[in-house]
């Protein structure tokens, strides 16, 4: 169910551009990686309508790349007509980033750092917005947030999306900049 949400909500995504397979992979490690997550769905009539993924995820991206590369590499082969796409090559060399960066050891001196509640994920099928949907998410997800102690949220968007960054910013998120620059990062104090 989450695969088919995510499908009809991001059809233009890197990700579903590999298929419902992929997506349903990557959810599935989402739900049952490493990671301290608050896992979230909104149902309309017994049908999921959106969810959303929150708490503190380890490996999201990098350990979903290493538990499925093989998978992943017969996908890209299989659809070279992906490499068209310019979308997908700059998602493949992100990839390749965080598979380098998350392969170095951590100093065992290094402090870690206090993480905030991370939204990693919030979708909500076309039929189903202007419903509310994705407000109810973000509130349960604050909600959880709060009472696990959080000082804030933090979200990632597609600095394109001008319309989900008009929904961020109306339940009170705010643009993160970065010498100067917004890359797409978002927080909301919870204090």
């Amino acid at each position: 169910m989450v695969a088919t949400v995510h499908l009809e909500a991001f059809a233009d995504t890197a990700l579903t551009r590999l298929g419902r397979e992929t997506v349903r992979r990557y959810y599935e490690w989402q739900l049952v990686g490493p990671h301290d997550a608050t896992n979230l769905g909104a149902f309309r009539g017994g049908e999921l309508a959106g969810f959303c993924f929150g708490g503190i995820f380890r490996g999201a991206m990098g350990g979903f790349l290493r538990a499925h590369r093989n998978y992943l590499a017969w996908r890209v082969a299989t659809h070279p007509w992906l490499a068209l796409s310019p979308l997908f090559r700059d998602r493949m060399a992100e990839s390749l980033r965080i598979l380098r960066r998350t392969a170095k050891p951590k100093s065992p001196a290094t402090k870690p750092r206090v993480q905030p509640f991370g939204i990693l994920a919030i979708a909500v099928s076309p039929r189903f917005q202007g419903l509310r949907v994705g407000q109810q998410l973000m509130g349960a997800a604050e909600a959880v947030a709060r009472a696990r102690g959080f000082a804030e949220m933090h979200l990632s968007v597609n600095a394109d999306n001008a319309r989900a960054i008009g929904f961020y910013e109306a339940l009170g998120w705010r643009k993160l900049q970065r010498n100067g620059r917004w890359l797409g990062e978002m927080t909301k104090p919870l204090v």
